[in-house]
């Protein structure tokens, strides 16, 4: 008997970063997408979750401290790894914040930066959208109102996020924090919700059509929520 490689996800379901480059992709690649998202593989996929659990610490409202940065990487360069596949994660990391140490980033927006300790669900016409910024930004204004919205690391190590997916991940949050704020009397403000590029440092906040793109994407998660049983997994795959 052959080894399974892949595993279905029986009901529509995808995470806020794969949503917004479904938004910007052509139809073939936004195949490939909800492909990925039903038939999940079973081995291990590189993620960068110590990289930006690193930045995000080595801030303080909002601004880098480098000196922090470097001593946070100096120890998890000195972690040890069992596997080959711990050492290739652990460098892809390593690169990440590397590249951060390169290049910097823009001036974020907000006076108060939080981490986010959980994700929220969404529910996008029978889609199921995982919402989990890595940080909540908050400022009090001149009238003593509480405005919130949320930050967002994207990162490739060969290519800039598209300006194009940036401005959906970022309105994504603005919608998602106008519908529901994670502070009962906080209102979401476009500048506070943002999605950072690891690659080039550039930040990008959500557009003044936030709201019309937030729609766009919940209407496009209700298409997807019709073609999911349709959706065949890879030739390769062994379910």
């Amino acid at each position: 008997m052959s080894k399974q490689t892949h595993r279905e996800v029986k009901y529509p379901r995808m995470s806020d970063n794969k949503l917004s480059d479904y938004m910007n992709a052509s139809e073939q690649v936004r195949r490939g997408i909800l492909q990925s998202c039903k038939y999940q593989r079973k081995t291990a996929v590189i993620q960068h979750r110590e990289a930006k659990k690193i930045i995000a610490e080595s801030m303080t409202n909002g601004k880098l401290d480098i000196v922090t940065l470097k001593h946070k990487l100096e120890i998890f360069e000195g972690r040890i790894t069992d596997t080959q596949f711990e050492e290739d994660v652990k460098q892809h990391n390593i690169d990440y914040v590397n590249n951060v140490l390169r290049m910097g980033f823009s001036g974020l927006s907000g006076s108060d930066f939080q981490r986010t300790t959980k994700s929220r669900k969404l529910d996008f016409y029978g889609t199921e959208i995982s919402f989990f910024p890595e940080m909540l930004v908050t400022r009090t204004n001149a009238r003593n109102n509480r405005k919130i919205g949320a930050l967002n690391f994207r990162y490739s190590k060969s290519a800039k996020l598209p300006d194009e997916t940036a401005t959906y991940q970022s309105a994504l949050m603005f919608g998602a924090l106008k519908v529901d704020p994670f502070e009962p009397e906080a209102s979401p403000e476009h500048a506070l919700c943002q999605t950072l590029d690891g690659f080039n440092g550039k930040v990008y906040c959500a557009p003044t059509n936030a709201i019309y793109l937030y729609n766009e994407m919940k209407a496009a998660c209700g298409s997807v929520a019709m073609q999911w049983p349709n959706i065949e997994p890879p030739k390769s795959a062994v379910l």
